[in-house]
Formats: C-alpha cells, structure tokens, sequence
C-alpha cells in the first residue's frame, strides 16, 4: 500500500511543479531605441534582434523610434541579449518593458521572485500576489538613458539571497 501512495503523491508533485512552470512566460517586450532616424536604421535593429533564438517577431516604429518583439512560446526570454542587440546595431537602449503573463500566483519574498531560474527585484515589494498579465520595467544601465539610471541608481537593491541565473531590477 505504501509504494502506490509514494507513486501516487510522486505523480501529483510532478504534475503541479510541470504545470505550474508552463503557464507562465514572458510575451511581449516593448523597446525605446534611441538614435533611430531612418527607415534603415530601423531595419538594422530589427534584424539584430530578430537574430535571437527566442524572438518570433520584431515590429519597429520609426516614428516613436521603438519595436514591439513577440516572443516565441516555451523558449526563455534573454533581456541582456535584447538590449545588446540594439547596441550591436549600433544604438542605444531608452526604455525596456515586458509582460509577464502566468495563470499560477509567482510567491514574491519580499520584493523579489524567481522566475525561469533568473531572480527579478522589484523597487517595492507587491501588495497582492502576483498573477495574470504582470507589466515589469527592466532598470539598470542596460535598460534606460543615462539621466533615468541616475534617478533610479540609489533605490536599487543588491540582491534578494543567492540566484543561480541572471538578476533583473524592475519596476511594475
């Protein structure tokens, strides 16, 4: 009797741990380009991302000199490797927005959470769980002008314990 409910409690471990990582993904992200000023320039950045394992498409808007990039489903988004992109291209990163989007509540630890093995740190702990479309405004040198990371650079946290991935400050 005992090794059935083993198995039993075994299967309903891995159904709820294998569920609840697979409602959840990143979708879109929004991107500021600076520097944008012709039909080119636009076409040189979108290539550079578009060139990224995880992107499905990439939408650049000259006029508002940003790009709306669709993400491909179960494959782990890279913010690092989007702004670099940009700086490959041969411009620079104004702004970098996100959605999140997860059926399952993501535990925060004060104003930290782990998602996809990568630690987020959010400027301020969140008053309700964190669920449904989840809009996070990446902050650091990478993500922003110069004279925004300057507003922001004092009120950044280190780290929220030991993470095994990358660590991403943002805002919601």
């Amino acid at each position: 009797m005992k090794p059935m409910l083993f198995k039993a409690l075994a299967a309903l471990l891995f159904v709820f741990c294998f569920t609840g990582n697979a409602s959840a993904q990143f979708e879109n992200v929004y991107i500021g380009v600076n520097g944008l000023t012709c039909s080119q320039c636009s076409r040189t950045v979108e290539m550079s991302i578009r060139k990224l394992d995880f992107v499905a498409d990439v939408d650049m808007n000259l006029e508002h000199t940003e790009g709306k990039i669709v993400l491909k489903k179960n494959k782990k988004a890279d913010m690092d490797k989007i702004a670099q992109a940009v700086v490959n291209a041969g411009f620079s990163v104004r702004y970098l927005q996100a959605e999140l989007h997860t059926d399952n509540p993501i535990v925060t630890t004060g104003s930290c959470f782990s998602f996809s093995g990568d630690q987020y740190i959010l400027s301020e702990p969140p008053k309700t769980p964190l669920k449904g479309e989840i809009k996070l405004k990446f902050i650091g040198k990478k993500y922003m002008s110069k004279n925004d990371f300057k507003k922001v650079e004092a009120h950044m946290n280190d780290k929220c314990g030991n993470a095994i991935g990358k660590v991403y400050h943002v805002i919601m």
